[in-house]
């Protein structure tokens, strides 16, 4: 089963090749929230480093979040067997969502070759990497920069490009932060008819797991924060315990259709086209965000249709 956003399994049957789908029925996606702008809007940027750094990319966010992939992360490392243990449509489904449970876990700020964490800024185009270091970066022409990288290990200058960063509108700009994952709903249909629905803090997902007998997730499995950002990245972060016992994964978005504040997601990063690709939709309402996706399966002449919504606040 490939890989989907935020990950979470559906209750239907075992490992069911479910099929994402996104409509407006529930939620008409018209309103663009007046959201603050992000402390560090002015210094959010992508630089993608040139080729025989130790770095593929060093990205900065508009809330103070750092995101560093070093070249010896793989994107596309199969997940541990240790993954392949939910029966239930609701394991199945849940987990192969925006938000589905990581494949890298790993100890504080290195996640698998992905360096995060939060920063300062401490002077011009200056900032302090929390777990990292320091990093200064150096303008040149027509797109070119240097970006000085001190760790415990010394300092190197290293040549780099920005990303274009071309999401700009009131729908990207109420995005493109950094969101704590409150809680989710799960709704299930069998022939049209309602058969559950149900809320839960995002800590006691695995309540959602139990109702369907299922053995539920590790609490390093469990989402806690994402984050959107222009530059097309996309990334959660789980485990219950501020980085004591975390995984993170990466990804891409894009806009599918901005004016219903649909998005179009991918695992694989920058390849829209494939199965590791689905849709969400997306609404805000004062400092809040909800995203949904759905389900659909026929199995033995019956069909079930999932909606599994989250519930997200702006990170502080």
């Amino acid at each position: 089963m490939k890989k989907r956003l935020l990950s979470i399994a559906l209750p239907v049957v075992a490992c069911l090749g479910l099929i994402m789908t996104s409509c407006g029925g529930d939620d008409d996606g018209n309103g663009i929230p007046a959201l603050p702008t992000p402390e560090y809007e002015s210094s959010s940027a992508k630089y993608e480093m040139a080729a025989g750094s130790p770095y593929r990319s060093i990205e900065f966010t508009s809330s103070g979040n750092y995101v560093i992939v070093s070249n010896n992360h793989n994107y596309y490392s199969a997940a541990p067997a240790a993954k392949v243990k939910k029966q239930t449509a609701v394991g199945t489904a849940m987990a192969s969502g925006l938000l589905r449970t990581p494949e890298r876990s790993v100890s504080r700020a290195y996640f698998n070759g992905i360096y995060y964490g939060t920063y300062t800024k401490t002077g011009d185009n200056q900032y302090n990497l929390q777990g990292f270091g320091t990093i200064t970066v150096n303008t040149g022409g027509d797109n070119a920069y240097s970006l000085t990288v001190t760790t415990s290990s010394g300092s190197q200058t290293l040549a780099a490009t920005k990303a274009v960063a071309d999401k700009d509108s009131d729908r990207t700009n109420a995005l493109c932060r950094t969101w704590n994952v409150d809680k989710v709903n799960l709704k299930l249909w069998i022939n049209g008819s309602k058969k559950y629905d149900r809320t839960v803090a995002a800590n006691k997902l695995n309540d959602l797991f139990e109702d369907w007998g299922d053995d539920g997730w590790e609490d390093n499995e469990i989402p806690r924060q994402v984050i959107f950002t222009k530059s097309g990245t996309y990334m959660v972060l789980y485990g219950l315990n501020d980085y004591s016992n975390n995984s993170l994964d990466i990804s891409s978005w894009r806009w599918e259709d901005e004016s219903k504040g649909i998005i179009r997601y991918s695992w694989d990063i920058g390849d829209f086209d494939d199965d590791d690709s689905g849709l969400i939709t997306t609404s805000f309402s004062g400092k809040n965000m909800t995203i949904w996706e759905e389900y659909s399966e026929e199995e033995d002449g019956d069909n079930y249709r999932e909606k599994i919504t989250w519930y997200f606040s702006e990170a502080k």
